[in-house]
């Protein structure tokens, strides 16, 4: 089993930031960022779906927008949003 490495571009911490400042569930978020990390450590490819040529992962409360680089076995989480479910 081939792990990746989950890296959050700057932009993804700062949205990051405001849905953790802005939520009523904090540990929520925080949780949810534990999962996101663990989820898309092993075979990130397959998890989500196609969004505009990237990846979307939605880990209630929140749902991030990522890349795959599978030659440098590494993920990059682009965007965060708080997620609608």
């Amino acid at each position: 089993m081939t792990t990746f490495t989950v890296t959050w571009h700057q932009q993804a911490l700062d949205e990051l930031t405001e849905a953790w400042t802005a939520s009523g569930k904090r540990q929520a978020v925080a949780d949810s960022v534990n999962r996101i990390d663990r989820a898309l450590r092993v075979d990130p490819a397959a998890k989500g779906v196609d969004f505009y040529g990237d990846r979307l992962l939605i880990v209630s409360p929140l749902a991030v927008v990522y890349i795959v680089r599978d030659q440098d076995r590494t993920v990059e989480i682009l965007s965060v949003t708080a997620s609608q479910e």
